[in-house]
């Protein structure tokens, strides 16, 4: 991992990202972005960092899944906090794919105790509830107005750090939440407040991650990096943040799934999920975003798998739009081109005892034509339009189709 990151750093050197070694530990300044640490057992300090974003005697509402409790993740966090003089209470009624309803829960708990500082433990589902509880937690009301940016957001009063316990969806570094509806529409909620003040990175927090869930969360981390890379708003300057997340992201993937022990390799993770999250807060994502997001709507498919198997089913049609950025990304992974992305990853799924395609299950859950309208809704059809490559009459529906036939 050293070197790694000293390889990071020649490309700190050129651009804001100001990377500073110290003993064991990594700690990342980025301007307009979250400060990011990551370190083996660097949980244990969260008191400390809620001391040095909020002060001392802060109030804290610690938000976390409920199943992390009986990992013993979240006592030594809680510890943490309250051992650094802090007040902390847990708000853990959640579930993957938040509906409204929790996120709300815990936004009337937080003003009712006056919170000051929210730390969000868990994975994206934990993290962005934390982070629309967080921008709503002295002023504004429910989360519902604030869908789509309906309403937008005030400046964020209430202090926000992130641990996040997978590698994948770089919530711990972006500035957006995907909430459900009590129906299980899912709608993105965006803005400057929700963006984290600190990504508190612990390798270890990952170590327990099963092996389904490692592959397709780092899979998710790998299409934030390579959309980003080749979408309609990639741009030079942020080119070397998505870049560094798929170098990150194929190099360490297969390891931190068969060894699941192996520090180096979830490091290596979390580190494509940072930067994959820092860059798709720049540009966007795209049409694998699209899909996937369309398929954890209608067929709940878990979302890391969703957007990897729609990226690679629907690649050879969006490779039209930017051939050369694909090239671009095929050569990161050592690979001859555009053409060979896919099959790269098809490859490591396969070594990871995993699959790039929908089962029979999950197919059977999904209509095509269901598929294609969820795809121009209005919580999706920005990913489409971000796309380099246009969707023109018929376009929608093939890559439906495409994603269902494989």
């Amino acid at each position: 991992m050293l070197a790694r990151a000293r390889d990071d750093c020649q490309f700190a050197h050129n651009s804001d990202l100001i990377l500073t070694e110290t003993t064991n530990m990594y700690d990342f300044a980025l301007t307009k972005h979250p400060s990011m640490v990551i370190a083996p057992g660097s949980s244990i300090y969260t008191g400390q960092h809620v001391t040095d974003t909020t002060g001392a005697n802060s109030r804290v509402l610690l938000v976390c899944d409920s199943a992390l409790r009986s990992l013993g993740l979240v006592d030594g966090v809680e510890s943490s906090i309250r051992e650094s003089g802090h007040m902390v209470s847990v708000f853990d009624d959640l579930q993957s794919d938040p509906k409204e309803a929790s996120v709300n829960a815990a936004i009337k708990i937080a003003k009712e105790m006056d919170a000051n500082c929210i730390v969000g433990l868990g994975g994206g589902s934990a993290l962005d509830t934390s982070k629309v509880v967080a921008a709503l937690a002295h002023d504004g009301e429910n989360c519902e107005p604030y869908r789509l940016s309906n309403k937008p957001f005030g400046f964020r009063k209430t202090g926000l750090i992130a641990l996040p316990t997978t590698a994948g969806t770089g919530s711990e570094t972006t500035g957006t939440s995907i909430i459900s509806q009590a129906d299980g529409i899912k709608n993105w909620f965006w803005g400057p407040a929700l963006k984290p003040d600190m990504a508190l990175m612990d390798p270890e927090l990952t170590v327990g991650l099963p092996a389904f869930w490692t592959f397709y969360t780092g899979m998710d981390a790998i299409v934030h990096s390579i959309e980003s890379r080749t979408n309609r708003y990639r741009y030079a300057q942020n080119d070397g943040l998505a870049e560094l997340g798929i170098r990150h992201g194929i190099a360490n993937l297969e390891q931190a799934v068969l060894e699941p022990d192996s520090i180096e390799a979830r490091s290596g993770m979390m580190l494509a999920a940072a930067y994959g999250g820092l860059a798709i807060g720049n540009t966007g994502c795209a049409v694998a975003h699209n899909i996937g997001h369309a398929l954890g709507s209608i067929a709940q498919v878990p979302h890391g798998r969703a957007v990897s198997v729609a990226l690679v089913q629907t690649m050879d049609w969006a490779i039209e739009g930017n051939r050369e950025a694909f090239d671009a990304v095929g050569s990161i992974m050592h690979k001859k081109g555009a053409g060979q992305v896919a099959d790269h990853l098809h490859a490591i799924a396969e070594k990871c005892n995993e699959t790039l395609a929908l089962n029979a299950d999950e197919k059977s859950r999904v209509e095509e034509a269901v598929l294609a309208k969820d795809m121009v809704a209005e919580a999706n059809i920005a990913m489409l339009d971000a796309t380099a490559r246009d969707a023109g009459q018929g376009d929608v529906e093939e890559l439906a189709a495409k994603v269902l036939a494989a």
